[in-house]
């Protein structure tokens, strides 16, 4: 480690300075796509100077060393990932196999998000970017290393938005590719992203639907022999499958046929040479019999063609990643996808170029001469490397070419491998020199022989004579052939193949021969063999089926599937169930296991690299045509259950008579109740609208305490295309995030709502006014219904709107979309908080769930009724956040109308009152995240809160939800006029008191800032002033401990502090980096109270605010007002000293 040290500060010394002291001009972030790889890498660039410390991933270290950049000395930071960071997946509420029929999964909406194992490695991005000026990617330069990359660039931009990206192309990891690469930094191929982008969301869909339908219904039908079994579909799988089917069912309906041939034996020279009848074989015996006694009758025969050429064997041509695969597997007996996981370790040692290569032509800047120099370090074959440098390199090029990559050739001497590693290392060194050396040369001698002609000519007694020859029409031709080696060549190196010489005496022309034996020989005709993995690469590699990187994954998934099985550990057979699946889909008309549909996709996405289609068009055009076969696979689902019936040797259950069977159109439903011990009251849970804070779905849902069965039809829509419960209620209704536990967010209806239903999704029944409440671009979608869907209310009666609506029979139905229904909005007291879409980052989903419940900043100029800015922390990396101002306003959300005679719900009066009053009249109201009434308590233990009053969850449920507030202390804080009486989310708004609302009067140009400083120092107006869950000013305090962050500033709750008996922390955990807020531009995160009245006193809505130079990070986590964590925030020994690994 110290000579690591010194090694670094001498590299640190050769820069060359003006004035004498050395100073970095900038610092660049560089991310390789395996640790490896960074390692490897840095080791080059740095010659060994690098210094090494840890990352939040202990596998993922950090590799920091000096750099002189295009004349600039910067430093360098290198760091990787573990392949893919981030992944699609459906929202969670269509996460469950028996939360929707499977059909919705080609249009429900996705989203791409950090798979949960690799946390670590992005809060290390995060943490490293934040001081760094450009970002450069290194990962591996294909597809998938394009698509990586592109992953990594969202990941760092949601902490630095305009970071400059540049993109390093390299081949091998060798020191020429490395500084060649560094020295001509591109940009990253987005099209290419893209494709791998599609690829995926293809998958998902078209797999989750298929597999989610043949593993329940399959299940059902074949419960003995299926129960437990997963029979998975995918686009590649199925047909991989076929390949193996369709050999084996040549081999299996193959019938044998016995044949004859003649064969001529001539001894000479103490040498027996066999001659084959040119004729080949006859299939009727009796034929060959009459030929033979012809023969046997004339035996002298005349030598009538002495051919002597030159024979050539071929040596190979350049390694591409599917010959490796093929001569892992014939020569190495090695499955190709270990084989693959080798060469991948070898190219991150630095043994091997890359491994994932369709190219067969070496580029012409390649220096083949210096990469043979190199192998005359290893004995093995350094005697033929020297030849081949003396006769200059002689590359035998194929004829494909990816323009990405070389062919796959050694980059250093592997004589320190061992094992299976060495074997593949010496078959790719072996090849590469057998591929630039020459072919090997032999003699090839062809002696023809007729025999069978009935009378002599005169010459005959002579031995030899070429004066009249006979010819095919004198007898029968017999023919022998005979090979002299020459020259091995490239055979001394390539042990892979043989060439067997074979000794033949000599024969003249025109010489008589009596043979030493003429005999019939019998056999019969062979099937063809099985496929081997490396017959089945070929196919799949000329039917354009999966790439040359994803082969060898394809043919494992189907082995551990069952689908197919290994004979004589050598060849694929399918397996009973492999065999029923694809019969099934045949007998159906189907051609699912044919490569048609796949090839045509894969030809789509090498069109989206080239930029000649479209990721919208290619997605549209075959999720359309996997869905149509679904739609047809479900209703002759029962071709299926009696293909399966003959492999499995099991009678099919009649699922006809199971209620709900999949694949009979019935009510999928039916099948979740059947099948899933949960019986929720809501089976079905179609996505209303998504959700502001997190982008899962809104989906409808009821308290369970409020079911009761129905009784009367009449409860039930007659609508067939509804979406409903099946139950109703004494209310009880809210739109929940999917997202939970994570995610808290709820819109709740009161209880003079008795039922409510979500349409049926078609264009008619979607909000076409709405812009709000679509999913982020993080979330996608097959179809254009992301709008939100419009609901059917039911009230009770006598109920009446604004509007005129007068509920005066049960069975009457409102149909409106609450989100921009401002009548039903006011009348239910609902306070809805809006999102604009294209605002959002496609990463970037940081919730604020106390600006989501506090009402906007009001001013006495201000209309009850003016329509406020929409105000949000999630702040898109590639979009102004001034163009939130354009969003949809908050709603008004209060009536019009003082009328009381009707059955109505409690409106928000026209005058302001305190927070005590409000309290006392409605403490019972305070909802807990459970959705039930909170009860309040006292704090009774010693300490700054003893005597406090809060709310916690009450616990009915028998579970608590950790809800916790404290009951406001202040009974001079009043509620502007325009504060709704119920909130969008589980706590209750008037609860959560507007912090400017703290102060009389608000000046026209300062911020926020409280008369008493609670730690934020003075109250300059310049200053912000951030405020915590509890509505209080937060403490600005620093980072003391030693760490990164030591020095750094940040704010927390006044009220917050550890509670040394180990009982419930005080306070509301409040936490905020410093450095998050944007004091440059004057303006602060939606948490940091530094609104102008100036902008909100007019009720203008076209207004709009400064831009954020920043990604604004949420002043809150994702946990919901009043739901308290213990306290301190994850950090050693429970201290209030946070490390930099806590950067939300």
């Amino acid at each position: 480690m110290i000579f690591k040290c010194l090694r670094l500060l001498l590299v640190i010394s050769d820069f060359p300075t003006a004035s004498g002291i050395r100073k970095f001009t900038m610092k660049i972030l560089n991310v390789a796509e395996k640790n490896d790889a960074a390692k490897n890498i840095s080791e080059i660039l740095s010659h060994g100077g690098y210094h090494r410390r840890e990352g939040i991933s202990k596998f993922n270290k950090i590799y920091e060393f000096p750099l002189n950049l295009n004349g600039q000395n910067v430093m360098m930071v290198m760091t990787s990932v573990s392949g893919h960071l981030t992944n699609y997946d459906f929202l969670p509420n269509y996460k469950s196999w028996h939360s929707c029929d499977p059909m919705v999964l080609f249009d429900a909406p996705i989203v791409k998000q950090v798979l949960k194992d690799y946390e670590p490695i992005k809060q290390t991005l995060q943490r490293e970017v934040r001081s760094c000026q450009k970002l450069i990617i290194w990962t591996d330069c294909d597809r998938e290393g394009e698509n990586i990359g592109i992953e990594v660039i969202d990941v760092c931009k949601e902490i630095k938005p305009n970071i400059e990206v540049l993109r390093a192309r390299f081949s091998e990891i060798t020191p020429a590719a490395v500084n060649r690469a560094v020295n001509r930094l591109t940009i990253p191929d987005y099209n290419a992203s893209t494709a791998v982008d599609v690829r995926q969301e293809l998958d998902l869909r078209i797999g989750a639907a298929f597999t989610r339908f043949q593993t329940l219904r399959l299940r059902r039908v074949f419960p003995q022999a299926l129960s437990d079994q997963l029979i998975s579909y995918g686009s590649c799988q199925f047909p991989t499958l076929g390949f193996v089917v369709e050999r084996f069912r040549e081999v299996d309906q193959f019938v044998s046929e016995p044949f004859w041939r003649i064969v001529v034996t001539v001894s000479r020279d103490e040498k027996t040479t066999e001659f084959q009848w040119q004729r080949g074989r006859l299939f009727d015996q009796d034929c060959c019999r009459a030929y033979y006694e012809h023969l046997h009758q004339n035996r002298y025969g005349q030598i009538v063609e002495v051919i002597k050429r030159p024979k050539t064997k071929w040596r190979p041509t350049a390694l591409d990643t599917v010959e490796l695969e093929k001569l892992a597997s014939r020569k190495l007996h090695m499955g190709a996808r270990y084989a693959m996981q080798l060469a991948e370790r070898l190219y991150n040692k630095g043994f091997i170029s890359y491994p994932r290569t369709e190219t067969k032509i070496f580029p012409p800047d390649l220096d083949l001469k210096n990469l043979v120099r190199v192998q005359l370090n290893d004995s093995r074959w350094s005697d033929f490397a020297s030849r081949i440098l003396e006769h200059g390199p002689n590359p035998k090029n194929g004829k494909s070419s990816d323009k990405a990559h070389p062919p796959i050739h050694p980059l250093k001497v592997g004589d320190s491998l061992q094992g299976d590693e060495a074997r593949l290392y010496e078959l790719v060194t072996r090849h590469f020199l057998a591929c630039l050396s020459t072919d090997a040369e032999g003699a090839e001698t062809i002696v023809r022989l007729c025999i069978g002609k009935p009378t002599l000519p005169r010459t005959f007694h002579s031995s030899i004579s070429t004066a009249n020859l006979l010819t095919s029409e004198d007898g029968e031709l017999f023919e022998s052939k005979g090979l002299m080696i020459l020259a091995l060549n490239y055979l001394e190196v390539y042990i892979y193949d043989r060439w067997a010489e074979k000794d033949m005496p000599v024969f003249q022309l025109g010489e008589w021969i009596l043979p030493d034996n003429i005999q019939i020989l019998t056999g019969q005709t062979c099937p063809p063999p099985l496929l081997t993995e490396a017959d089945l690469i070929s196919l799949m590699d000329r039917h354009g089926i999966g790439t040359d990187a994803t082969h060898a994954e394809h043919i494992e998934t189907i082995k551990q599937r069952l689908y197919v099985g290994l004979e004589q550990n050598k060849f694929l057979v399918p397996g009973q169930l492999g065999m029923g699946l694809v019969e099934g889909y045949d007998s159906m008309g189907f051609e699912m296991s044919k490569p048609n549909l796949r090839s045509e996709f894969e030809a789509d996405l090498k069109l989206i690299c080239e930029g000649r289609k479209t990721k919208e068009e290619v997605l549209h055009h075959h999720l359309n045509k996997y869905k149509e076969l679904f739609r047809l696979a479900l209703n002759q689902a029962s071709f299926l259950d009696r293909a399966l019936a003959l492999r499995l040797e099991q009678e099919a259950e009649n699922v006809q008579n199971i209620s709900g069977s999949v694949g009979e159109m019935a009510s999928f439903a039916a099948v979740n109740n059947a099948t899933d011990g949960h019986n929720q009251s809501n089976v079905l849970n179609p996505v209303v609208a998504f959700c502001p804070t997190c982008h899962s779905g809104l989906v409808l849902r009821q308290k369970r305490s409020a079911l009761r069965p129905l009784t009367t039809s009449s409860n039930i829509s007659n609508n067939p295309g509804s979406n409903e419960v099946n139950q109703t209620s004494n209310g009880g209704w809210f739109l929940s995030c999917s997202g939970y536990p994570n995610c808290r967010y709820a819109i709740w209806f009161p209880d003079s709502v008795i039922h409510v239903r979500v349409l049926s999704e078609s264009n008619e029944n979607t909000c076409n006014r709405c812009t709000n409440f679509i999913p982020s671009s993080s979330v996608h979608s097959s179809n254009d219904q992301l709008r939100p869907s419009k609901l059917g209310l039911r009230f009770r009666r006598n109920f009446y709107l604004p509007n005129g609506y007068f509920q005066d029979d049960d069975t009457k139905e409102y149909i409106t979309c609450i989100f921009c229904d401002e009548d039903i909005c006011r009348t239910l007291g609902i306070h809805i908080r809006l999102v604009n879409h294209s605002s959002i980052s496609s990463q970037t989903t940081v919730s604020n769930e106390f600006n989501a419940n506090r009402d906007p900043l009001t001013s006495q100029t201000r209309n009850s009724s003016s329509p406020l800015p929409f105000s949000s922390t999630t702040i898109g990396s590639h979009h102004n956040s001034s163009s939130l101002l354009h969003a949809k306003p908050y709603l008004n959300l209060h009536p019009t109308s003082n009328n009381s005679s009707h059955n109505t719900l409690p409106r928000s009066p026209n005058f302001s009152r305190s927070v005590d009053d409000a309290e006392a009249d409605d403490s019972d109201n305070i909802l807990c995240n459970c959705g039930h009434s909170a009860i309040q308590l006292t704090v009774k233990k010693p300490g700054p809160n003893q005597g406090r009053l809060f709310y916690r969850c009450s616990g009915v449920t028998g579970n608590s939800c950790d809800f916790f507030l404290w009951k406001s202390q202040t009974s001079s804080i009043t509620i502007a006029q325009s504060s709704p009486l119920y909130s969008s989310t589980f706590v209750p708004l008037r609860n959560i008191i507007d912090p400017c609302s703290r102060l009389e009067n608000v000046s026209e140009n300062a911020n926020c800032v409280s008369s008493r400083t609670s730690g934020l120092g003075s109250s300059d107006s310049n200053s912000p002033c951030v405020i915590c869950r509890c509505g209080e000013p937060a403490k600005l305090l620093v980072v003391n401990k030693q760490s990164s962050n030591k020095g750094r500033h940040f704010y927390a709750c006044p009220n917050s502090r550890p509670n040394i008996d180990g009982g419930p922390a005080s306070g509301c955990n409040f936490f905020q980096w410093a450095d998050h807020i944007d004091t440059a531009s004057g303006q602060s995160d939606s948490s940091v109270c530094g609104l102008s009245s100036r902008r909100y006193a007019s009720g203008s809505s076209t207004e709009q605010r400064p831009s954020y130079h920043r990604t604004a990070v949420s002043a809150e986590t994702n946990i919901s007002v009043g739901h308290v964590p213990s306290w301190p925030p994850p950090a050693s020994n429970n201290s209030r000293d946070i490390h930099s690994h806590q950067i939300l």
